[in-house]
């Protein structure tokens, strides 16, 4: 058993539990919301556009964002007032990877993806994430898409869909079946609004603290750690985690096996704080992976056994041999003295 705490600058993990898990709530105040991948929304209330007056006269508008460079996008349409749209929860299926997290302190944006893994296509199913729009009117921005019950005359191919909506339905539900990028961009918040962003004790497989350089050769591929600072404990020892150092496990091309993200949040002009446990029989760490210049080793017993019973069973045994040895010794002596 190991446990450790981290700052990061980025981060993946799958999602390893059995139920849709509470990941993220209650982001206030968002002023850009947007959505990259293959959906399919419906719209109700009022849509005003100069452009193409013919959705002047919906109440309703299907969308469907049919490819996975396809963008929604959600803006107060007069960015001079507080935005009203909030992130009321994400939930995640079961296998569902979410990659590179990354919070920007700079511009208040969360970023990351979510990749479902399902096991079969009858485990196929959507993470939720549900928003509230809020009273005011709302740009949006449409990529890659259909309207199925509108046909809008001299509309060029590809091109960007903008209008106004004001929401007749303030809460809207996105079912995300499919690999979606999600860039969330808030208002400044407190750090105490920043704690109740993430849902912690997440159960988690395929941990991941680094970020790939790729420049278009894949045997050129080169692993960067996103690690800041950390410490890691095991078998009642502790190791500190440098900058851009490594965090492995016996073996160095896959990680650590990290099966608990305990707790979650941002650490403004810092990065992510992540804390987290796991079991292993060797922990390693280095800049480079194949030179760790520190480790931490444990017996096949830590994965069976407290602790506390070890260090039990192992005094135990070292009683025993020293009596057992000591009473050798004594016959030794007594059958050497007799004639």
């Amino acid at each position: 058993m190991f446990e450790g705490s981290l700052t990061v600058e980025e981060m993946s993990f799958t999602y390893n539990g059995q139920e849709p898990k509470l990941f993220l709530q209650s982001m206030r105040s968002i002023s850009n919301f947007e959505s990259e991948g293959v959906q399919t929304l419906n719209f109700t209330g009022k849509f005003e556009s100069k452009t193409f007056p013919q959705l002047n006269q919906l109440k309703d508008l299907k969308i469907e964002l049919n490819s996975s460079e396809s963008k929604l996008i959600f803006a107060p349409a007069n960015p001079e007032l507080s935005s009203e749209i909030d992130l009321i929860e994400l939930r995640l299926q079961p296998n569902t990877e979410v990659a590179g997290l990354n919070y920007d302190s700079y511009n208040n944006r969360l970023a990351f993806s979510l990749q479902p893994q399902p096991t079969s296509k009858s485990d196929k199913k959507p993470n939720d994430l549900k928003l509230y729009l809020g009273d005011q009117a709302l740009k949006v921005s449409l990529e890659g898409y259909k309207l199925p019950a509108v046909k809008l005359a001299n509309m060029p191919e590809q091109a960007t869909l903008e209008f106004i909506y004001i929401p007749e339905i303030k809460e809207l539900k996105l079912e995300l079946a499919n690999d979606t990028n999600l860039d969330i961009t808030t208002t400044a918040h407190s750090p105490n609004d920043l704690d109740q962003w993430f849902r912690g004790k997440i159960v988690t497989k395929n941990v991941k603290f680094q970020r790939t350089d790729r420049n278009g050769d894949i045997r050129d591929d080169l692993a960067i750690s996103t690690i800041i600072e950390g410490k890691i404990r095991m078998i009642e020892q502790e190791r500190e985690i440098k900058d851009n150092q490594f965090l492995m496990g016996k073996n160095p091309n896959s990680p650590l096996n990290i099966e608990l993200i305990r707790h979650l949040q941002i650490l403004p002009n810092k990065g992510l704080e992540v804390r987290i446990a796991g079991r292993t029989q060797q922990i390693k760490i280095g800049l480079d992976k194949d030179f760790p210049v520190s480790s931490i080793q444990g017996s096949w017993l830590d994965g069976v056994l407290p602790r506390d019973a070890i260090i039990a069973l192992f005094s135990f045994g070292a009683a025993t041999i020293s009596y057992l040895l000591s009473v050798l010794i004594d016959n030794i002596s007594k059958s050497a003295s007799k004639p």
